[in-house]
């Protein structure tokens, strides 16, 4: 590989993969809306449409990793190509869709694409920026993510408002073809990988049904008490699961990540960190639409501008956090970062009835700052602490991290919610109700936080750019 011809072309290479990302996360933040509409026109309950959402969070646990381990092998051409092929597919099959299950099915064909954009995406944009340059990169990548979920609820209510559900699927088959092309034009400057070692499919596999059935039944926690047979059944399934793959990883015929790169001290802490940032900061978030339309009776276009607030703050907070982490290191931004989100939902916590509306947006504004500073410069640590051959598994890791620490987060807020909620019910105001049951929750996600900070605290401060 041409190094010096790769990073003079980075951009257009950067273009292929952030093109990805944001039809990704646009996706995402478009369905949100629609799936009321979704569960009329197709008359699904609730439960069902449910794993509309669930099918592809599922399929995204469990193929991250073994992506990566696959980019791995095959390199960048072959994982956007494969990428944006399978996105394409999912997505028209999504628009012709006529029942429920019909459109669950082609949601995990889309998340295979997904998956693939996701678990590439870091390790393709530490490869093709210098290393004075990767925190830069990363937070241009972070600020394709927050234009996504910025861009998504306006314009899923604008087509919802002209046309059925089924348009905000098909807006996503232009905008893949153009990456398709893109990337088979520009992805040829990069070389596949020479003698790679084979795929390892039953280590994948085994932790993949680790994955999905450790977070299926995370799902489960407010439909079954822990003590339910089901919910053991589970727990015992994912245990064996994953003692299967670290049996498997034990041996250099079978291993498809290496646990050796857990030795790095670097890499765990900002794995941990980055756990610990979205366990906290799901869990409160996903309640957030809750207090703002049963406790602030704010309509559904009022709701929606709320929840832009904090994409905005990361759109233009994380690209200059990465590039600041670029000159400084990481250890101050990642800090301060966690501060701040802590110091949003402390904020937070003081949140009821009579709050003002500009004092609830103040509240969003911190919070998304904080994770805009904190985001690019955690990840810019993770993908800088290993080498070249190990950035596909390492940007595989990073994004399954992430989707664990979402769903730990989402699982634990609405158990501990819907537990206060009975707890608080002699209260007479469902609005008092509400957030009596929520406070706690963010004291919990402010917990999360903190140990986070820890994390950040105890890692070393080198530059990216100092690592090489």
């Amino acid at each position: 590989m041409d190094l010096a011809r790769v990073q003079a072309n980075r951009y257009k290479l950067f273009s292929v993969g952030a093109l990805g990302t944001f039809m990704a996360t646009l996706d995402g933040s478009i369905l949100n809306v629609a799936l009321p509409s979704i569960a009329r026109d197709l008359n699904a309950p609730v439960n069902l449409v449910a794993w509309v959402v669930l099918a592809y969070s599922l399929t995204l646990i469990s193929l991250l990793v073994a992506f990566g381990a696959w980019t791995e092998r095959r390199g960048y051409s072959f994982a956007y190509r494969f990428g944006y092929a399978f996105f394409i597919v999912g997505s028209i099959l999504c628009a012709v869709s006529n029942g429920i299950e019909m459109l669950i099915v082609s949601r995990v064909i889309q998340a295979m694409g997904t998956a693939m954009f996701a678990s590439v995406g870091p390790g393709m944009v530490t490869t093709v920026f210098p290393a004075e340059e990767r925190g830069k990169g990363l937070g241009i990548m972070v600020m394709m993510v927050s234009a996504g979920f910025m861009v998504g609820p306006p314009l899923g209510g604008y087509l919802l408002g002209v046309w059925s559900w089924h348009a905000i699927f098909v807006v996503n088959i232009p905008i893949g073809i153009v990456g398709l092309v893109m990337a088979h034009r520009y992805f040829s400057l990069l070389d596949r990988p020479k003698d790679p070692p084979p795929m390892r499919l039953a280590a994948a596999a085994a932790l993949a049904l680790g994955l999905v059935s450790g977070v299926f039944g995370l799902s489960l926690i407010d439909d079954y008490a822990l003590s339910h047979p089901a919910m053991w059944g589970i727990g015992l399934f994912s245990l064996l699961a994953f003692l299967t793959f670290f049996r498997l990883e034990k041996s250099p015929a079978h291993t498809v990540v290496g646990l050796d790169i857990f030795r790095n001290r670097r890499f765990t802490t900002s794995l941990a960190a980055q756990l610990a940032h979205f366990a906290g900061l799901s869990g409160v978030l996903i309640l957030i639409p809750f207090y703002l339309e049963q406790v602030k009776f704010l309509g559904p276009k009022e709701v929606g501008m709320y929840l832009v607030i904090m994409p905005i703050m990361m759109f233009v907070v994380a690209p200059l956090s990465g590039k600041l982490s670029d000159k400084i290191g990481f250890r101050l931004l990642t800090s301060s970062g966690m501060i701040i989100m802590a110091a949003g939902l402390w904020l937070m916590s003081s949140l009821n009835p009579s709050t003002e509306n500009w004092y609830v947006a103040l509240c969003l504004v911190v919070v998304g700052a904080g994770v805009g500073i904190f985001s690019t410069p955690n990840a810019s640590a993770l993908m800088g602490s290993v080498g070249e051959k190990r950035r596909s598994v390492a940007s595989g890791i990073l994004a399954t991290n992430r989707n664990i620490g979402m769903s730990v987060g989402v699982a634990v807020a609405t158990a501990l919610f819907a537990f206060l909620q009975q707890k608080n019910a002699f209260l007479s105001d469902t609005g008092l109700i509400f957030t009596e049951s929520y406070r706690p929750v963010i004291y919990v996600a402010m917990g999360f936080a903190l140990v986070g900070l820890v994390f950040c605290l105890i890692r070393d401060n080198r530059s990216p750019a100092e690592h090489g």
